[in-house]
């Protein structure tokens, strides 16, 4: 059995390409969304310590469930006034960090890698290799 397309091998690369590599506004709200979620973790997380719902949060921050939903759903982008709020709601102060891969790049986009690693409580030294940090690989033609 034949699978037909209307797109080309190309076109479907380049779909893929723009998804894992996005660009101008795109970039921003990856880079948008990837902040939100960063804080929304530690918010869960306190929420789950303090026996806390989502529903709790909003009648301590004075707004609906529906709108504390959104930013958990992705559906809508938090603002700084709404995190200060629940910072203070919560008694918190909120820790952000940078991408571990951001800062160990070098001039040539690539991560060394030079730590041991375990798996099933197995220890696996790795080598001072360097591995590069691209989907380009990924591509078929």
């Amino acid at each position: 059995m034949t699978m037909t397309t209307k797109y080309t091998n190309q076109e479907a690369i380049d779909f893929f390409h723009d998804i894992f590599n996005p660009t101008g506004d795109a970039l921003i709200d990856t880079k948008a969304y990837d902040l939100m979620g960063q804080y929304l973790t530690q918010i869960e997380q306190v929420l789950d310590q303090q026996s806390m719902t989502q529903k709790d949060l909003a009648n301590k921050i004075g707004t609906s469930a529906s709108y504390i939903s959104q930013f958990f759903n992705f559906n809508k982008l938090i603002n700084f006034k709404t995190l200060a709020k629940i910072e203070l709601a919560l008694d918190i102060n909120f820790e952000l960090k940078q991408p571990i891969t951001d800062s160990v790049r070098n001039e040539n986009n690539i991560i060394p890698v030079t730590e041991k690693f375990s798996i099933s409580n197995e220890e696996f030294p790795v080598s001072n290799e360097e591995f590069p940090v691209s989907n380009v690989e990924l591509y078929a033609a």
